[in-house]
């Protein structure tokens, strides 16, 4: 919503049309209330009075309370529009009676499926029916398509207290592009984690083999995957590095050490390329840090390709799942953050690094409450 705000004040500034990022039109498109404007919504619309006693009833009533959206009754359908006139959401009057759980219920499921103004869909709620017709408008910015849409509902069942059986269904979970295939995605998101028991053993083993072979860098990047994968620290470790005589080694923990500015992330991510061959199977790690590196850099794309990556050679890799998540936040992709972020809480529930996500949902759910 700051954002859209941002793009009407740029537009206004520059004297050009700005209706479709007026704040009632991104409530609607957003189905989110900015509650610091206080938005209102006019009294449910009377029948549209005909004849002579009509027009005089009418008139002898006096005008009706205005809100910032009006409601009309037009042909048998309930219409909202915006204080200046723009049509925003209507329905028939013939529809199908239920009981007001299920009301909502179903107005839930357009929220989340097709938006709409929270102050209209609460008043659809409360009505306790499902209609015949409803029609969507100003879903987007004018001229777009999809602007306007219509829902038309065929037939209208209530589902028995049993419920609809689900034998032989399974829940699937579907990505998108730039993120792990479906079966990956599916396997840690919906799958078993592994034991952090287990992988702690396995990356000790690990780390003893490369000790014992004279590859101290991929040892040491044994450690930093169990942190990275279950939160689990390991006591000691960098004392351990900076005691260490080894060149790579040496390299490794410099650049690591150094600032987070441009000149710094250059300097790492060309060290931690040329690692990667010392790094032996555990060069993957060496990626996700490169990943961070890429990004300080503005290089996105790289970033992204990295990470991918480090997840094809560990699926479980919870800190890879994360910065994932962080940079489709980045791009605007919020659907495939939150399926990043799922699977990373899956794998390690209370890993330290998804504090940030959580803190997000309970900021969203506080203030926005009429979402979720």
């Amino acid at each position: 919503m700051s954002n859209r705000e941002h793009v009407r004040e740029v537009i206004e500034a520059g004297q050009g049309d700005t209706s479709d990022f007026e704040p009632v039109i991104m409530e609607h498109q957003l189905s989110v209330l900015d509650k610091a404007r206080g938005r209102t919504l006019a009294d449910a619309a009377p029948p549209k009075r005909t004849g002579l006693g009509g027009l005089l009833r009418s008139a002898l009533s006096g005008p009706k309370p205005q809100g910032d959206i009006s409601v009309e009754s037009e042909a048998g359908h309930t219409v909202y529009a915006a204080a200046e006139g723009r049509r925003l959401f209507s329905y028939s009057d013939e529809g199908t009676r239920i009981e007001p759980d299920l009301g909502r219920r179903f107005v839930q499921f357009l929220r989340e499926r097709y938006h709409g103004h929270p102050l209209i869909l609460e008043r659809l709620a409360s009505e306790g029916r499902v209609p015949r017709e409803i029609q969507y408008s100003a879903k987007d910015m004018r001229g777009f398509p999809g602007s306007t849409i219509t829902l038309r509902v065929q037939s209208a069942n209530v589902v028995p207290d049993s419920g609809i059986p689900l034998e032989g269904y399974r829940r699937v979970v579907q990505g998108r592009p730039g993120l792990p295939d479906d079966a990956t995605l599916e396997r840690v998101t919906l799958g078993a984690a592994p034991d952090s028991a287990q992988v702690r053993e396995r990356r000790q083993m690990e780390a003893k083999e490369s000790v014992d072979a004279g590859r101290m860098l991929d040892s040491v990047l044994a450690f930093f995957e169990l942190t990275l994968q279950t939160g689990e620290a390991v006591p000691g470790l960098g004392e351990a590095i900076q005691s260490t005589p080894d060149a790579d080694m040496r390299r490794f923990w410099e650049v690591m050490l150094r600032s987070s500015d441009n000149a710094a992330a250059s300097t790492m991510a060309a060290t931690l390329v040329e690692l990667r061959a010392a790094a032996g199977p555990h060069a993957h790690v060496l990626k996700s840090f490169e990943s961070g590196a890429r990004r300080t850099l503005n290089e996105p794309q790289e970033a992204h390709a990295l990470l991918l990556e480090v997840i094809e050679a560990n699926p479980f890799f919870t800190w890879a799942y994360t910065e994932l998540g962080d940079i489709c936040v980045a791009d605007w992709d919020m659907g495939a953050a939150w399926l990043c972020w799922d699977a990373a809480r899956n794998i390690a529930p209370g890993h330290h690094l998804l504090k940030d996500v959580s803190a997000l949902e309970e900021m969203l759910a506080a203030k926005h409450p009429e979402y979720f």
